[in-house]
């Protein structure tokens, strides 16, 4: 028998764009781009961008944004959701980007720095770009235990389907450490660096609604789209008691704890 009850409608691109940008990504835009203090005449470099939140709120404001991303998937929404002449999106490898020296006034890099293979090297490719004077801001999740909504993915997919499921989600953890953080930018050549702890209170007013859409969302949602209704049922149940007192029943309110570098190129 088919299983009907379990549509996955577009790309994990669009799942992400749908579900996770809205609760998560957009109030930590909100507060990257606070931090940057960006004015129209601006050009911002959103690296890692996704789906393209970062970019789409700058231009919004008047600044001209580029996005640049690896993933193909994560671009062609980013280009579908894209409003304005001062806003473009690019594949960009973090690690030899393609811009010239001196481009642009700021970078920000929201959760992206963890997954670069050679964060020296993309470091170094940030200062290239910036010009003199410009500043990069990077924000990378802290430890698992500081966020439940990893943590309760972790535990719950690794309940479910081995620890390798939930490997990727202990990988948006994995570069924690603020003093491994701050040399890193040191050593690459940027001045004033500082990086500081910073909690968001997140908020999803429906909490099951929220978990289904981030399993569809996830790098295991054709494992959970393969257990049959009362199991998946299970697991939802399963990530929201891992939630603790952050879910009371109806919503889910959480922090959000993560690394903020803030950073300038002498």
């Amino acid at each position: 028998m088919l299983n009907t009850e379990w549509q996955l409608s577009g790309n994990i691109a669009e799942r992400y764009e749908e579900f996770l940008v809205p609760v998560i990504f957009v109030p930590w835009a909100r507060d990257l781009l606070a931090r940057a203090a960006l004015n129209p005449n601006m050009q911002l470099l959103d690296l890692a961008c996704g789906t393209g939140i970062v970019a789409r709120m700058a231009s919004a404001s008047g600044v001209t944004a580029t996005g640049g991303d690896i993933n193909a998937a994560m671009l062609a929404v980013a280009e579908q959701h894209a409003d304005g002449t001062k806003l473009s999106f690019r594949h960009a490898d973090a690690q030899a980007l393609p811009f010239h020296d001196q481009t642009f006034d700021a970078v920000i890099c929201q959760q992206g720095l963890q997954f670069f293979p050679d964060r020296r090297t993309a470091a170094m490719e940030c200062l290239r770009v910036l010009k003199p004077g410009g500043r990069a801001i990077f924000c990378t999740a802290r430890g698992l235990s500081e966020n439940p909504l990893m943590q309760a993915q972790a535990a719950a997919f690794s309940q479910y389907f081995g620890d390798g499921a939930a490997a990727p989600i202990r990988a948006v953890c994995s570069f924690a450490d603020a003093d491994e953080t701050e040399s890193l930018f040191a050593d690459a050549g940027f001045s004033s660096v500082r990086v500081n702890k910073v909690v968001l209170d997140l908020f999803a007013g429906d909490a099951v609604g929220f978990v289904d859409g981030m399993m569809k969302a996830t790098p295991v949602a054709d494992k959970i789209g393969a257990l049959d209704s009362a199991t998946r049922q299970q697991l939802r149940s399963t990530i929201l008691d891992e939630f603790g007192a952050c879910f009371d029943g109806s919503s889910l309110r959480f922090p959000h704890s993560a690394n903020v570098a803030v950073v300038f190129r002498p």
